[in-house]
């Protein structure tokens, strides 16, 4: 039984989660992708599974669309989150409320997955992107529950986790808001597995991961990754392995490649994604290369999460249109597919993670001079305003 075509499966688990009798289970391809498998013996034919799948059928609620840039105003907060901290401040605030907040975190073996947080102690475990496939593991049916107990909660995922949690719940969640977030595309636990094994041989024990740290300034992305020994290496996506493979775009699930999901209006209450051209889009906005939060408002319940953050966040209108033309084209643009990811994952089970990058996407002398003079760039101020003469390009 196929329950959609498996080149479009986005592994979300609303099929696993609906199943009445628990015979379907997530289990990972040999490119560490999730996907669902059905005990034949055990299946009873319900078609729940077909029919909850969203690539299948996404019924997405009229609604007029507008646009807000949002920053956090927790200096210290703001410095920790991916761009303008929009998603950050709605949990804090469920959170205060008794609520809950849900997304993607790192487990203690640095798997992403998705998690349940209660605890404000905890935000900072969902703040931050991380470009990997993420583990739902059970979370849709941790959300139904509590939904139906009354509890508060506010999940953030990709447009296809999003749009999964949404068919799975149906016209029943009341208690549930759900933001989802403009995605590039996501490459395997797998590939992050081996990327990790290969920082460890280098550096020793890795204790966390930060796939858009500040350090450089907001505009200047960059990986950094922290070990045992404190030392922290950090890299962009010239010269870390990750990075490379994540914007060459050679590691994303096949599925990524044809989203279904790549479009304006969603079944989500917000969409977030980063406000590079802020200031451009709202002139009242200074650009402090300290990151700012593109939100579009896609239904009545948005537009309730952006009123209970009102105090603790700076809000201005923009014009959604514009913002999508600007810094939004992975909103309604599917990433290429390389010929090198033919080979990637067949090559990157037989060696290590720098070989098949040498071989596919080498890094040249060039990329590691540039990537010394970030440093001193960033001390003399000089690292924003060559991001955004590239930018304007």
């Amino acid at each position: 039984m196929e329950i959609c075509k498996k080149n479009m499966c986005t592994g979300c688990t609303a099929c696993s989660s609906i199943c009445p009798k628990r015979c379907i289970t997530m289990k990972p391809n040999e490119e560490g992708f999730l996907y669902p498998y059905i005990n034949e013996d055990k299946c009873i034919g319900c078609n729940q599974c077909v029919k909850v799948c969203p690539i299948n059928e996404l019924k997405i609620p009229q609604f007029n669309i507008y646009g807000k840039i949002i920053q956090i105003k927790d200096k210290k907060t703001l410095k920790n989150c991916t761009s303008g901290g929009a998603f950050t401040s709605i949990a804090i605030k469920f959170l205060e409320m008794g609520g809950v907040a849900i997304g993607a975190v790192y487990d203690d073996e640095l798997k992403i997955v998705h998690e349940v947080i209660s605890e404000e102690t905890n935000v900072k475990k969902i703040s931050g992107s991380k470009y990997v496939q993420s583990d739902m593991q059970d979370i849709y049916r941790s959300v139904k529950q509590l939904d139906s107990k009354g509890i508060k909660c506010v999940f953030c995922g990709t447009p296809c986790q999003t749009a999964g949690l949404y068919n799975y719940l149906a016209e029943k969640r009341k208690n549930v808001y759900l933001v989802d977030l403009v995605c590039h595309g996501v490459p395997s636990p797998l590939l992050w597995k081996k990327y990790i094994e290969h920082q460890e041989q280098k550096y020793g024990k890795m204790l966390f991961a930060n796939f858009r740290s500040k350090a450089y300034g907001y505009h200047v992305a960059t990986m950094e990754t922290i070990f045992e020994n404190q030392k922290k290496v950090r890299g962009s996506a010239r010269t870390d392995l990750m990075s490379k493979c994540f914007f060459k775009n050679i590691a994303d699930r096949e599925s990524c490649y044809n989203c279904k999901f790549k479009t304006i209006e969603r079944c989500s209450d917000l969409t977030i994604f980063d406000s590079w051209h802020a200031s451009e889009l709202n002139s009242s906005l200074k650009d402090d290369d300290s990151g700012f939060t593109n939100v579009l408002v896609q239904s009545n319940k948005g537009k309730e999460l952006l009123e209970l953050i009102q105090d603790t966040t700076v809000q201005v209108d923009m014009d959604y249109k514009l913002a999508i033309q600007m810094d939004g084209s992975m909103a309604i643009g599917s990433v290429k597919r390389p010929a090198e990811r033919s080979v990637f994952y067949n090559e990157l089970n037989n060696k290590e993670i720098d070989d098949v990058v040498k071989s596919i996407c080498p890094i040249r002398k060039s990329d590691y001079v540039i990537e010394k003079l970030k440093l001193p760039a960033k001390k003399l101020g000089l690292a924003y305003y060559i991001k955004r003469l590239k930018m304007q390009r």
